[in-house]
């Protein structure tokens, strides 16, 4: 469980930092904080991608006729790329980085992997692309280690009721100390806060945003109860328990729909017109078109964040009064599949009706109640509180008797009615 707080400003103390050379070779410092987290996120964001174009892909070999023969292996830097460096490599190539504390890129390393395995499994899962690198443009920040010295980097200090300060030291290299200046620097992020920070591990600042998580060790959940119960995930109901109690996630409101198929539809139109000036890329640097996609994205992340604070609410109020949780083993992916077309053996080119748009709106019920990370998050809070989490197979449950174990299809009436036979 993470901590997240709001940046009220960033101050700088010591020495200049060295910020590399320019064009012309001359050194280049600065004492600007702003400047200061920018330079911090950029070295994290390139020695995070250096990692990356290691990673291998997937490339098609193709016959003059365009058909894929085989697959080969190639890093996604491409065939050409160099070998990875280590962080002191990098620092004496690439002089700009030389300043980059050692605690900011080390954690590079892990993050990278994290998100790419992460990555691959939801691939897997829910399709998609391979993950790839990150841009500039999508938002700056970067991870710093707590105790990756022995004095300890990312340090919080209270400073009031409310407030309170993070502390990023580092130093210049010996060869680019400003003359009458010393080595050591520190940047000092201003924070607000509402509750004692628990012990952390790590820091991740997003500067895009103004905003700082605390990676905290997940807290046990103090236990209300022992008892045991199955769970049924549905569309009509997401949750239903084998006590009989329906749990309903909060769906969005008819304005609320309403407004995001607007907003869409005035994107559409927007990426016509602009595409009539100068092309699909043109659609980026229309104003008014970043300005619906801002309010449209705005919509659904708030429809997204009201969606999970109910899951995490869900969750913890199980996982605190059960020690046994038994749900259904149920792949999403399959279950939400499109059909396969039907073609029509008397009309060559043409399809007979496969159900497509039925399925499709069962699919979209089924991913707005989100199976997947519900269970997910229910498995971790009961791992984490010492609970059981039991997966059952999906198949024949509706049909067998859970006295007997009778399995036939003649027990069940109806969805609401069960009579073992």
């Amino acid at each position: 469980m993470s901590q997240k707080v709001r940046i009220d400003g960033v101050k700088y103390t010591g020495a200049s930092v060295f910020l590399g050379v320019d064009h012309c070779g001359n050194p280049c410092w600065t004492r600007n904080p702003e400047r200061v987290m920018v330079w911090l996120c950029d070295g994290w964001r390139t020695r995070f991608n250096q990692r990356r174009e290691q990673r291998p892909r997937n490339i098609p070999i193709k016959d003059k006729a365009g058909g894929i023969i085989d697959w080969i292996k190639e890093p996604l830097g491409g065939p050409d790329v160099a070998e990875l460096l280590s962080d002191r490599e990098v620092r004496l190539q690439c002089s700009w980085m030389a300043a980059v504390p050692s605690s900011i890129l080390a954690t590079t390393n892990r993050i990278e992997g994290n998100e790419w395995f992460a990555g691959l499994k939801r691939k897997k899962t829910a399709g998609g692309r391979i993950p790839g690198f990150k841009s500039r443009h999508r938002g700056l920040g970067f991870v710093c280690w707590r105790n990756a010295s022995k004095t300890g980097n990312a340090l919080f200090h209270r400073t009031g009721r409310k407030s309170g300060v993070v502390v990023i030291t580092g130093m210049n290299p010996t060869r680019w100390r400003k003359p009458g200046e010393k080595l050591h620097w520190r940047v000092i992020i201003h924070v607000r806060v509402s509750r004692p920070i628990r012990p952390y591990t790590s820091v991740h600042v997003d500067w895009t945003h103004r905003s700082l998580v605390f990676v905290n060790m997940p807290l046990p959940l103090p236990r209300t109860g022992d008892g045991a119960i199955g769970l049924d995930r549905g569309c009509v109901h997401t949750l239903a328990s084998s006590d009989g109690t329906f749990m309903d996630m909060p769906k969005p409101s008819k304005a609320e729909l309403k407004r995001l198929k607007y907003l869409q539809r005035r994107m559409a139109r927007q990426d016509r017109t602009n595409e009539a000036r100068g092309g699909r890329i043109a659609k980026f640097a229309s104003k008014r078109r970043q300005r619906t996609l801002a309010e449209f994205n705005a919509l659904q992340g708030r429809i997204v964040r009201r969606r999970n604070d109910w899951i995490e609410k869900t969750t913890t109020r199980l996982a605190k009064e059960n020690v046994l949780v038994a749900m259904e083993d149920l792949d999403v992916q399959a279950m939400t599949k499109r059909p396969k077309p039907r073609p029509d053996p008397a009309k060559p080119g043409q399809y007979l009706h496969n159900g497509a748009k039925a399925k499709a709106g069962l699919n979209r019920s089924i991913l707005s109640n989100n199976w997947s990370r519900l269970m997910k998050r229910l498995k971790d809070k009961m791992d984490a509180n010492g609970g059981r989490l039991v997966v059952i197979p999906a198949v024949y449950t509706s049909q067998t008797c859970h006295q007997c174990g009778h399995v036939a299809k003649g027990n069940r009436d109806s969805q609401a009615v069960f009579r073992c036979v």
